[in-house]
């Protein structure tokens, strides 16, 4: 009962040290998840996830499954537009920063007003017999010409040439009527192949706060609520050498200026680092957006990194305590 006691006593503590915001977890979580905490197994390996501060978001169930469990090696290629590249290293990294503790790989292709045959492109470059990749995470249907057998095709395309990979797709956000139409594509697409899990950014995306006023884009701390869904929708990879690789696909030249976060918001450097771009990018989505105080955005997004970097340090020491200790429990 003592040792019990004891338990409870630490994974209270760790909870109370990393939690910023709240997150709830739909019907597929796991038990031994944390609200605000990444997942600690055997209590050696902690993996700290948190939201801003002031958000509480609950997140839905994760259609078809986590990810990590079905993955056969931590290797994940991540395919999107803008969205998931104003994530990326190249900016204020919260994609990484989020993913590589839990022990993935990640390598983002994504660029700005891409559509669905994008992904077509970064697969005919980045899939071959090296690339070992062992997980996918596409977001790609914001950028929609209004053909959904068009859209279908190319997804397909894509799915086809992953499979049997367990895939990761995210639909969008409705800042449309017309977005409708490619979430049940993919509705229909998770039906077809069952190596498909769907995330639901639809339902996530309409907490306050989370897009910036042109109802499309990550607002700065949305893009820390989004990097946190991601996570939580992959899970633990299968290893824990986790790592930030470069990117091929840089190029967000084609969409007007202020949509993208700033350069230079990035705190924690990639494993293998992408050539850095000297100045910030001219940026525009295919919704054109409110613009954005890069300063302020870079400010808030370092100090964001920085919080969770010490927090998750923090929390890392007290998971090695809590090891040793319950090893002296048991002698």
């Amino acid at each position: 009962m003592t040792q019990r006691k004891y338990f409870l006593v630490c994974i209270v503590a760790i909870y109370s040290l990393t939690s910023c915001g709240t997150i709830k977890i739909g019907d597929n979580a796991e038990s031994d998840v944390l609200s605000g905490v990444g997942r600690i197994p055997g209590y050696d390996f902690g993996a700290v996830i948190t939201l801003p501060e002031g958000f509480e978001i609950e997140l839905p169930p994760v259609e078809g499954g986590l990810i990590g469990p079905k993955a056969g090696g931590n290797r994940l290629l991540m395919i999107g537009d803008s969205i998931i590249a104003s994530t990326s290293s190249r900016y204020g990294n919260e994609m990484c920063d989020a993913l590589v503790p839990l022990g993935w790989q990640v390598a983002i292709e994504a660029e700005a007003s891409r559509f669905a045959e994008f992904g077509v492109r970064v697969l005919d470059k980045r899939m071959n017999a090296e690339s070992g990749w062992d997980a996918a995470v596409i977001f790609l249907g914001t950028n929609y010409e209004g053909n959904k057998d068009s859209y279908a095709k190319q997804m397909r395309k894509i799915l086809d040439r992953l499979s049997p990979r367990p895939v990761l797709i995210i639909n969008t956000s409705l800042f449309r009527n017309v977005q409708r139409e490619v979430n049940a594509a993919i509705a229909v697409l998770a039906g077809e192949y069952k190596n498909i899990s769907i995330l639901n950014w639809a339902v996530i995306s309409k907490v306050e706060g989370v897009l910036s006023k042109d109802r499309v884009h990550l607002s700065q701390k949305g893009r820390s609520v989004f990097a946190v869904a991601v996570a939580r929708a992959l899970d633990i990879a299968p290893f824990r050498d986790g790592a930030c690789l470069e990117s091929k696909f840089r190029d967000d030249s084609s969409a007007s200026k202020d949509v993208m976060p700033s350069t230079g918001d990035t705190l924690f450097a990639p494993t293998t680092s992408p050539t850095a771009q000297s100045t910030a990018p001219t940026i525009a989505p295919t919704i054109a957006p409110t613009a954005v105080a890069a300063t302020a955005a870079a400010a808030g997004s370092f100090l964001t990194s920085a919080s969770i970097f010490f927090r998750a340090l923090a929390t890392s020491f007290l998971t090695i305590f809590l090891y040793f200790s319950a090893s002296l429990f048991q002698s």
